[in-house]
């Protein structure tokens, strides 16, 4: 009796034991993803690495419901160190610089708004040199997305004096600004609103000035007081700083890997290049410079070229990518 009351209890333990796991496996990501969400691994302990080592060919992509202007999380593994790595995908849209943490090898894919709904291939082709190439695909679908249309005028004082030359100077420097950045994620942490007030006009919205043909507004505009703070959406280093005709006193962050967010129709600039922010740090005012009729910051995000919805990032989306400092505690350990 004993005997048989003792196998129960062996078997109760040994299922709770089994259901504990499965919960564990699964409150958090996809089914099939190695757990890379969540709090950040603890640096001081080798035992947490072991979520970046993965011996089975798999790829990821999040999140699963995509529109047009959303960035799209991609992991694939196993990928070596030494791997070439190759992106190829169907739609408009730009892809970061790929980022490795152990044999999970991550990147950002941003799509363009003006993609079209539909379904989408992406093949990652990983080449490594003395071993076995590989080739991971996947299918992403882009739902239909309706975005706002506005029609306004802007008076001829505000481009008064404005050159063809000049623009075209501003554009480069903001293209360099742009595609200068760290191999490496530079963000920690939750992205931050830059700061709170009225959203005026939306990301990827439709609009006709002066009743010109229309144009997709790039980034989004939030109404508020002159001289109100604006803080950087998260930590970064510091691109460009500079008073342009268009976007008047602008500043752009890099947070590594190429993405970059930028701020402009400041009234006032607190930073300097290559200066070092964290999120929240005030960065400057908000104004009303350039071109502009009101006071209010246009704030953008972008991967390389390619402008992205910025409220992706307050949705933490991006607390998937592992930090840093995981991939250079590896790195020690080799």
């Amino acid at each position: 009796m004993r005997f048989k009351q003792g196998q129960s209890f062996l078997f109760l333990l040994i299922a709770c034991f089994m259901i504990t796991c499965a919960l564990i496996l699964f409150q958090d990501g996809p089914a099939g993803s190695v757990p890379t969400s969540g709090p950040d691994p603890d640096p001081a302990t080798d035992d947490s690495l072991s979520l970046y080592i993965s011996a089975d060919k798999q790829v990821i992509t999040y999140p699963e419901d995509l529109n047009p202007g959303d960035f799209i999380i991609v992991e694939a593994s196993p990928v070596p160190a030494q791997a070439e790595v190759e992106f190829d995908f169907d739609f408009p849209g730009t892809v970061s610089n790929h980022y490795r943490v152990g044999n999970l090898l991550y990147a950002l894919i941003g799509v363009r708004y003006e993609a079209d709904p539909g379904n989408y291939d992406i093949t990652i082709r990983s080449r490594n040199p003395g071993s076995v190439n590989m080739t991971f695909e996947t299918t992403v679908s882009l739902e239909e997305k309706d975005f706002q249309t506005s029609r306004f005028s802007m008076p001829a004082r505000v481009t008064e004096g404005w050159t063809a030359e000049r623009l075209a100077e501003d554009r480069e420097k903001i293209k360099e600004a742009r595609s200068t950045s760290k191999a490496h994620p530079l963000w920690t942490g939750s992205f931050v609103l830059p700061v709170e007030g009225r959203v005026t006009s939306e990301y990827g919205a439709i609009r006709y000035i002066n009743n010109n043909p229309p144009r997709r507004h790039s980034g989004i505009d939030i109404a508020e007081d002159t001289g109100t703070p604006v803080a950087a959406t998260n930590s970064g280093i510091i691109r460009l700083a500079d008073n342009l005709l268009s976007g008047g006193k602008t500043v752009i962050i890099d947070h590594g890997i190429g993405l970059s967010s930028t701020y402009m129709h400041l009234d006032s600039i607190a930073v300097e290049e290559g200066q070092s922010v964290e999120p929240g740090e005030i960065i400057g005012t908000l104004g009303m410079t350039g071109y502009a009729t009101g006071p209010h910051l246009h704030w953008e995000v972008n991967l390389g070229d390619t402008p992205i919805n910025p409220d992706q990032l307050l949705e933490n989306d991006l607390l998937w990518i592992a930090p840093a400092y995981v991939e250079q505690k590896l790195s020690a350990l080799k």
